[in-house]
């Protein structure tokens, strides 16, 4: 009995989290882009807790997320973003394309969070796994906490696909599993762009950017050449 309560809650907090997450309409998903933007600005405007100018010049695409923790006992965590990859000799930016995320946990914990991250991806394997369905971050491709400081000579290990830059908001306690996993927003794709599209053909229009973005890539190239 008590068992199918802790469900119930469980449950009533995953609906609850995620009718207030994927958004409907082209509103909605122009909302999310200068959210992300707003994001990085605010991460990048401290230059002794910014991302490393060194990395943003190197990295090959970018991830910015928003994910809603809460749980008790049972524990769902789901989130939005957007991603966009640079092409390595153009140095471009692509198109953005929507992303959701979801984690299941158990463990004692209790409470709510929301979370805004910024996720580095530094190499050719973290930009293929954005073209997969779904993907485990952490598991089917490396993740490590990012060092900070706007000029600090960062140094990551080869095999480091992405990195992480995060931000939380609200009470959330305990000790958890967790097994999340990054996927395309197919719905959101096609809602923002009026068509079926893929995410890989998303990444391929570096040359027709939506007006939406313009401004999230042109803060981006300014980083990049801090």
């Amino acid at each position: 009995m008590k068992l199918k309560i802790v469900l119930s809650i469980a449950c009533c907090l995953f609906l609850a989290v995620t009718s207030n997450v994927y958004a409907v309409t082209k509103e909605d998903l122009t909302k999310r882009i200068n959210r992300s933007h707003n994001y990085l600005e605010e991460i990048m405007e401290i230059p002794e807790t910014s991302i490393p100018s060194t990395l943003l010049k190197s990295c090959q695409g970018i991830i910015i997320m928003r994910q809603y923790n809460a749980g008790f006992i049972f524990g769902a965590k789901v989130g939005q973003g957007i991603a966009l990859t640079r092409d390595i000799k153009t140095r471009k930016w692509s198109a953005p394309a929507f992303v959701a995320s979801g984690e299941a946990s158990f463990g004692f914990q209790i409470g709510g969070q929301m979370a805004d991250a910024v996720i580095l991806i530094m190499n050719r394997y973290g930009v293929e796994s954005l073209l997969f369905t779904k993907f485990k971050i952490g598991v089917d491709a490396a993740l490590a906490l990012g060092p900070v400081g706007r000029n600090t000579e960062a140094k990551i290990g080869p095999n480091t696909a992405f990195l992480v830059y995060s931000k939380s908001k609200g009470l959330y306690g305990g000790l958890t599993f967790e097994g999340g996993f990054i996927s395309q927003d197919d719905g959101a794709n096609k809602e923002f762009y009026g068509r079926e599209i893929s995410v890989k053909e998303i990444f391929q229009n570096e040359d027709n950017v939506p007006d939406e973005a313009k401004e999230l890539i042109r803060t981006l190239e300014k980083y990049c050449n801090f």
